[in-house]
């Protein structure tokens, strides 16, 4: 008997208990009745069908234009779709077999697993009835839509296991005109584990146009959707007119689930050394730890760093961090490409900030790394920690915020030299309360009272009392009378004229200043009590501040403009000449801001002083487009001897990136000091992705000469390819460069 169902959708185990038992009711589909059936759990407890074996444990589903029943057979036609767990099939005929079990397979195939992670195309397939076992020809394997490989036959072990013989594997297009795509990998045979996520090669041969570029008898990939396996990374080309010409090869292990270890042999016709980063997620925190160790060509000997990053949640809020760098010698970071900056801090930390309660420690060690310091690097701190606590709370009867803070700061120099090798420690309390309130036609009224108690402990310094005390009480009344307006076009402005009188005067002891020698006179401190940059200086006596700010808020367009001066009742000669704060008068503050778009931002900061000469600026442009970034900085600040600094320092910085095309992209820096009329330092990449290879290719120059550092010129090269370099799945095919 022959039986058809068209529009069938039925589960394969039902299909089984119909060919075993011949339900007369599948007479009726003669007549052209649609079967329709749920899932259900065969009872069959014949053992040597596949489809009764698993039925109690796996949802399997069948969907055909057409179904046969031949007795022996069931045939499906047309658009056939099989379902069997995370399985999905679909062909354009399935021949099942009742007395083999097997499913033969015609064209074109799609087989998908694990969502569509591992796709199979083939032109016939015999397969077993769970799908897990069988041999597919003329097959194509695509990994997380980016790796294929091509074979001439593929077999199926298992469902975890996917063998294919004679096989091309690659993540390029093939273009028009050409044959082949621009890199592949040849293989005799290659297993993928779908359970481990690993690719193995046997007789593998890479080919670069189809020029065969060099051969392993074994080789072992990640597929695509890993994020983390043992094995090579990405090697990169440097040439340095330091240590040379070399290539470094970063080897990633993995130690578990939450812990890797990168070693990164460096070797170059002037250096070797060993680069190594460690890395580890903890329950509640995070640490990695990088460094390197080798040698070169230079007269250092061994030379090495090690720079280590953490931060714990170590419980009631408490979030504790490290941030520790050393060094061997002071031109090492520069030659080796690892920091630039010109001087080196380790830090440890322990904070916590809550609605009202705030508290920070910090431990500070600082080397120096200018080459100009380095004869005096014993006079500068060596050891700097500080510590507060702060409570803010509402007084019940005054209303207002008041709050008590307790602080320490300690500083300690390797030197034994009188005042060049002073050592300090201060403890300070201080409590206060401000409010603001609404007075007259819409006058704003801000008052301030505040008073802080030092203590100082002075070693090593003859020009002061080993034991000093120092009582600095304040007050401020600020009047502000904000005028706000709606433009036609929706925008909100506002302009606030300001006038402000402070007094602070410390009573007690002469300190020494160890923290508020540099001070930047902005925007953020031009209404504050006092201007010092630390502790040691709090302002004496009375002072005025006038003022105006402006803002303009729109929905495309913002920007807006603060000016102000302070007035002193005596001049301060704990503020330095560039700081713009010296004399009874300060510099005319400038400092405005635009934005437009979240495309175009501006910011200008400028001191002015009485004849508008510029004492101080600095200017930021940040453009920012679908297709390029731009950076400038201009920076300009006179010559102080006070600040250590005997000339004029004018430069600027740009840094951008263009995106050339789809595929391409540059970015470029720049910094020129007008002081010396020379450039300081350059750069340019250029990088080119696409799923198929990815390359990066950069120069870079810094024309610092010194006793401790010399002119530097670095190249780089990195090459990834596809899949296997950074690119997501989501690129598209393109072809060549």
């Amino acid at each position: 008997m022959t039986v058809t169902l068209v529009n069938c959708r039925v589960t394969l185990q039902t299909l089984h208990q119909v060919i075993t038992s011949a339900l007369p009711a599948l007479a009726l589909a003669s007549s052209g009745l649609v079967l329709i059936t749920d899932h259900v759990q065969a009872q069959s407890t014949t053992s040597s069908r596949p489809f009764a074996q698993n039925a109690t444990t796996q949802n399997a589903a069948l969907l055909a234009d057409y179904v046969n029943f031949t007795g022996a057979q069931l045939i499906a036609n047309g658009n056939v779709e099989v379902y069997y767990d995370d399985i999905r099939l679909s062909a354009e005929r399935i021949t099942y077999d009742r007395d083999t079990g097997s499913l033969n397979i015609d064209g074109p195939i799609y087989l998908s697993q694990n969502g569509g992670d591992t796709v199979v195309l083939a032109s016939a397939a015999e397969l077993s009835s769970d799908l897990r076992n069988g041999i597919l020809t003329s097959a194509r394997l695509v990994i997380d839509q980016q790796f294929q490989l091509a074979a001439a036959s593929m077999e199926r072990i298992d469902g975890r296991y996917t063998r294919l013989a004679k096989t091309v594997s690659s993540t390029c297009k093939i273009c028009e005109g050409s044959s082949v795509p621009l890199w592949q990998i040849r293989a005799s045979e290659v297993i993928h584990d779908s359970e481990a996520r690993q690719l193995y090669f046997t007789d593998a041969q890479f080919r670069l146009w189809d020029v065969p570029i060099f051969f392993l008898p074994r080789l072992r990939l990640p597929d695509p959707t890993l994020e983390r396996a043992t094995g090579f990374l990405v090697p990169v080309f440097q040439n340095n007119s330091t240590i040379g010409t070399g290539i470094q090869i970063p080897y990633f292990i993995t130690l578990g689930d939450h812990r890797d270890l990168t070693v990164s042999p460096f070797l170059a016709t002037q250096a070797r050394s060993l680069d190594l980063r460690y890395r580890q997620s903890y329950q509640n925190g995070t640490l990695e730890i990088n460094g390197a160790l080798g040698t070169d060509d230079t007269d250092n000997g061994l030379r090495g760093y090690i720079f280590a990053n953490g931060l714990w949640d170590v419980g009631n809020d408490l979030q504790f961090g490290i941030d520790l760098r050393a060094t061997s010698d002071i031109s090492y970071l520069q030659d080796y490409d690892v920091y630039d900056g010109d001087r080196l801090s380790s830090r440890m930390w322990l904070e916590r900030y809550g609605s009202d309660t705030a508290l920070d420690a910090q431990l500070i060690h600082i080397r120096t790394l200018r080459d100009s310091e380095v004869d005096i690097e014993d006079t500068l701190p060596f050891l700097l920690g500080d510590a507060s606590y702060k409570h803010v709370f509402s007084p019940q009867n005054l209303g207002g915020t008041a709050w008590v803070e307790l602080s320490a700061f300690g500083s300690y120099r390797t030197s034994d030299t009188d005042v060049d090798g002073m050592d300090v420690l201060r403890t300070s309390a201080e409590a206060g309360w401000k409010n603001s309130v609404i007075w007259g036609p819409g006058i704003r009224v801000d008052g301030m009272v505040s008073t802080v108690v030092d203590a100082y402990s002075i070693w090593q310094n003859s020009n002061y009392e080993d034991q000093v005390g120092r009582i600095t009480p304040g007050a401020q009344v600020r009047l502000s009378y904000p005028l706000e307006r709606t433009t036609r076009t929706g925008a909100h402005q506002v302009i606030e004229p300001i006038v402000q009188l402070s007094w602070s005067q410390s009573y007690g002891g002469d300190v020494p200043d160890s923290d508020s020698i540099l001070t930047e006179f902005d925007a953020g401190n031009f209404l504050a009590l006092s201007q010092f940059s630390g502790s040691d200086r709090r302002g004496v006596g009375a002072r005025g501040a006038v003022g105006v700010k402006f803002s303009h808020q729109g929905q495309e367009l913002s920007y807006g403009v603060t000016l102000g001066r302070i007035l002193s009742s005596e001049s301060d000669s704990d503020y330095t000449d560039a700081s713009g704060l010296s004399g009874m008068s300060s510099d005319l503050l400038i400092d405005a801001f635009a934005q437009l778009n979240n495309t175009l931002n501006l910011s200008s900061r400028a001191l002015l002083d009485n004849d508008l000469s510029v004492n101080k600026w600095e200017t930021r442009l940040d453009l920012l487009r679908k297709r390029y970034s731009l950076g400038l900085v201009h920076s300009y600040v006179q010559a102080d001897e006070d600040e250590d600094r005997d000339t004029d320092l004018a430069e600027v910085s740009m840094d951008s990136t263009v995106k050339l095309n789809d595929r391409w992209t540059a970015t470029a820096d720049y910094r020129y000091d007008f002081d010396e009329a020379q450039t300081t330092s350059t750069g340019i990449e250029f990088e080119y992705a696409n799923e198929c290879a990815s390359v990066t290719l950069g120069v870079s120059r810094d024309y610092e000469d010194s006793d401790a550092t010399d002119l530097t010129t670095s190249y780089s090269l990195s090459v990834g390819f596809g899949a296997f370099g950074t690119q997501s799945s989501s690129s598209q095919g393109t072809c060549g460069f």
